[in-house]
């Protein structure tokens, strides 16, 4: 959010199947992205539901008859609540899979991160500049700056997408209720969380110390007749036109090389037999259109680029932010209040 509240205005080119699509901002683009990651926060939340219930007292899998107290022992663990069924505590697997399923998740969309980062930072791009301490050079070429930190994070992806894969299908054919296949089940879960881990706070310094390329960036939006779409939604909403005609009569101009008043002209007359300029369409509203910063600034409903629109976006998310964290903290605090009592408890009663 703090990137996204520093560029509410930076213009950038957004893109459709990798080509110049529509203008937008970096505030909206950054907020992109904040938007997923926060969705992947929900998830590993959601999956701690789960994770969080305490099967011990399973035994081998049908309990004890020794008289234990499994709801004692889950609340010194720091449990909420025990897993009841003894077989399902010894057999259940799943819960690990729905961990290393949110951590591909996210690293997906760190990846796709990483994707553009080691597009915009190539030489035909020039859209950021990263850090040194993110990049290398190579062993051969001593001008190159590669992004390393970005491929290897996009390759680490597919490492979290292999546990995944490998988690499921170790599972699949397994009766119940214990397995020794079982025991490799722990090595996909940590290398997954380990990666994500990692991924996640190389990607946070790599973003925050990279520089974005802001004039560069400016200049793309104007280009490739970004706002064509916005100069076809005038002629809907100024002059009356279904949109399909404008769109035709607009895409036939592009077609023709130009976007100004006469080539318009010449493509509305051959495309739906009408005069754009009788409807009252000019010069001045042809220019203002194809204005990127006209353009992005009518894209005011919620969750447009905007500038007013991406600030109440950010005003929101740091709000829910705030709330993860308070979260975040209480659940930790929780579990040290369980772990000091579990100590307490232990110690008076050895003191017996």
């Amino acid at each position: 959010t703090e990137l996204a509240s520093e560029n509410l205005t930076s213009l950038m080119p957004g893109f459709t199947h990798m080509q110049y699509a529509q203008p937008t901002t970096l505030a909206h683009y950054f907020m992109n992205y904040e938007q997923a990651l926060g969705r992947d926060f929900e998830r590993f939340g959601d999956a701690l539901l789960r994770v969080d219930r305490c099967p011990l007292g399973a035994a081998a899998f049908a309990s004890t008859g020794y008289p234990i107290d499994r709801e004692y022992t889950a609340e010194l663990l720091g449990f909420p609540e025990v897993l009841e069924n003894s077989m399902d505590c010894v057999s259940g697997r799943d819960f690990c899979i729905e961990t290393i399923a949110a951590c591909t998740i996210l690293m997906t969309n760190l990846s796709r991160l990483c994707e553009e980062m080691v597009i915009w930072s190539s030489t035909f791009a020039g859209f950021v500049n990263l850090h040194d301490a993110y990049c290398s050079t190579s062993s051969i070429m001593p001008q190159k700056k590669n992004p390393d930190c970005a491929e290897i994070m996009r390759g680490k992806t597919a490492s979290a997408a292999g546990a995944l894969a490998a988690s499921v299908a170790l599972v699949k054919g397994l009766p119940m209720s214990y397995n020794r296949d079982m025991q490799d089940l722990w090595n996909h879960l940590w290398r997954a969380v380990s990666d994500t881990k990692s991924s996640i706070k190389i990607m946070s310094g790599m973003i925050q110390t990279a520089e974005f390329n802001k004039a560069k960036l400016a200049e793309e939006a104007e280009k490739g007749f970004s706002t064509a779409t916005e100069l076809a939604d005038v002629m809907v909403r100024n002059y009356g036109l279904p949109f399909r005609t404008a769109h035709g009569i607009v895409g036939r101009a592009v077609r023709l090389g130009k976007l100004d008043i006469d080539t318009l002209e010449e493509a509305a007359s051959e495309m739906a037999g009408i005069s754009l300029k009788k409807k009252g369409l000019n010069a001045a509203t042809v220019k203002k259109a194809l204005d990127a910063e006209f353009s992005v600034r009518e894209r005011n409903a919620t969750g447009g680029p905007s500038p007013e629109s991406v600030q109440k976006c950010i005003e929101r998310r740091r709000a829910d932010l705030k709330e993860d964290l308070e979260w975040t903290d209480a659940y930790r605090a929780r579990a040290e209040s369980a772990i000091e009592k579990m100590i307490k408890e232990a110690e008076e009663m050895i003191k017996k």
